[in-house]
């Protein structure tokens, strides 16, 4: 199959710059999309007299019987037989005419591949975004099942990876899947500005034939019509934003990926990995390492590159069309593969992931974790805050000094810095009632995780 544009030139092009510069290894992944952009064209072609509608028909057919043929299996890829041709465009126009012969002309009337590339790109996404959307809440059911396994639960929070205060696991579970619920809307608000139909732009200005927009964005399901031809053509901040929005979900990702590895050492000691999730060393026969989670911790890294390689790539295009377009696609396409992989990975994963037997032995370590409980106690018997503060300070810098925990200081020790201290105190130093103190919406306090549990599962069942 000849180049669309080749009538003009008396040489073909050098087969080394075919190489550099032909695309349909990549943008081979768009062909449903573009039998179905083609297929809608075709009709309305038909329908404004352009075609007859016996050829509208034709064509139609003829499209549908090319979708089938090369629909993919599993993991081949369809097209890999046919890397000679220049782009999808071509591929397709070279087998319409294989199927129909001097018709297949027709089917370019009106519209260049610089419409024709935004259209089918923002069709692909129209039906990939929701498959992404929908691998997001399966993995946040696992995380909810994992949360309510974890329900009773005790860890030491940390900040600056240091022991804090007492929290339930659930609640650092479920702060995860509400993350992860804003990175599904930001991709359902992305998609609701890709609702606006290209193709008519052509190469740049428009077309004078009598063509029908309105009607392809009917039938390809677009709430209307770009507004600008220039702008249809020449912008990609729609695959920006696509990418932007999965590096936020990638961030939110490598971030429990790296709690997982954390919580999972013997440093914490928190959760084990089953086997069938895990992986082993070459060298040390006792390892058992959480190679998932760090891949999605390293992956998170070229996810991140996609989206500052389009920006890069598009911050000094002037209008309209340009070739460094081509570009956009690989980093989008590796983006939405890998996050679907990686969802349906962590899945499976935290899915077969359990609590340690010894998840409560840190709470036999230290107890400088109940400060604020003191600090607060205080506070509830009408000390200054500030003063409580200071008071709880200087508590804790006795029991260093004295190589002991706060628990172990007697009580007349605690009384030297407030009077307020009463026997009382020594209950506080206990993790599961240091989680039920809290009273705050949205607390670790067992009752507000137990509601936020139910709501969950509740919405994502219903999702």
């Amino acid at each position: 199959m000849k180049p669309l544009w080749s009538s003009r030139f008396k040489k073909e092009l050098n087969p080394i710059l075919k190489c550099f510069s032909y695309s349909l290894r990549v943008d081979g992944e768009l062909l449903q999309a573009e039998i179905r952009v083609n297929q809608a064209h075709a009709k309305m072609l038909a329908r404004v007299g352009l075609i007859s509608r016996a050829e509208g028909r034709r064509l139609i057919s003829a499209l549908a019987s090319i979708g089938k043929k090369f629909q993919a299996k599993g993991h081949q890829n369809p097209l890999a037989s046919h890397m000679h041709v220049e782009d999808v465009h071509t591929f397709v126009q070279g087998e319409l005419e294989k199927n129909v012969g001097a018709l297949a002309k027709k089917i370019h009337t009106g519209r260049s591949r610089n419409d024709l590339v935004v259209t089918s790109t923002l069709v692909y996404l129209k039906e990939r975004l929701p498959r992404v959307d929908k691998k997001i809440g399966g993995f946040q059911k696992s995380l909810v099942d994992f949360a309510e396994k974890a329900e009773e639960t005790v860890i030491p929070g940390l900040t600056h990876l240091k022991r804090a205060q007492p929290i339930l696991l659930a609640h650092q579970i479920l702060a995860y899947v509400g993350m992860l619920e804003r990175d599904r809307n930001r991709l359902e608000d992305a998609l609701s500005r890709m609702d606006k139909l290209p193709l008519g732009a052509a190469a740049l200005g428009g077309s004078s034939l009598r063509l029908d927009p309105k009607f392809v964005a009917r039938e390809l399901g677009f709430s209307g019509v770009s507004e600008n031809s220039l702008d249809s053509v020449s912008d990609r901040d729609f695959v920006a934003e696509t990418l932007s929005a999965l590096a936020i979900l990638w961030m939110h990702l490598s971030r429990l990926a790296e709690d997982f590895i954390l919580w999972n050492s013997e440093a914490f000691g928190f959760i084990t990995l089953d086997d069938s999730v895990a992986t082993g060393s070459s060298l040390m026969p006792q390892k058992k390492n959480p190679d998932i989670f760090e891949l999605v911790r390293g992956r998170a890294g070229v996810i991140f590159g996609h989206l500052v390689s389009l920006l890069t790539l598009l911050k000094g295009l002037p209008l309209a069309y340009n070739r460094d377009l081509q570009e956009d696609k690989p980093a989008l396409f590796d983006a939405i593969h890998k996050t679907e992989m990686a969802l349906e990975a962590l899945r499976v994963t935290v899915s077969q992931t359990n609590i340690a037997e010894g998840v409560n032995e840190w709470a036999e370590g230290e107890d400088f974790l109940y400060a604020t409980d003191l600090l607060e106690y205080l506070v509830d018997k009408g000390v200054p805050f500030r003063e409580a503060h200071e008071t709880v300070g200087h508590l804790v810098r006795r029991a260093l000094d004295e190589g002991a925990k706060l628990g172990e200081l007697p009580l007349k020790e605690f009384r030297k810095f407030s009077p307020k201290f009463n026997q009382d105190v020594f209950g506080l130093f206990d993790p599961q009632v240091s989680v039920g103190r809290k009273k705050t919406p949205g607390s670790t306090n067992p009752g507000e995780v137990r509601k936020w549990l139910r709501y969950w599962k509740k919405k994502l069942k219903e999702a």
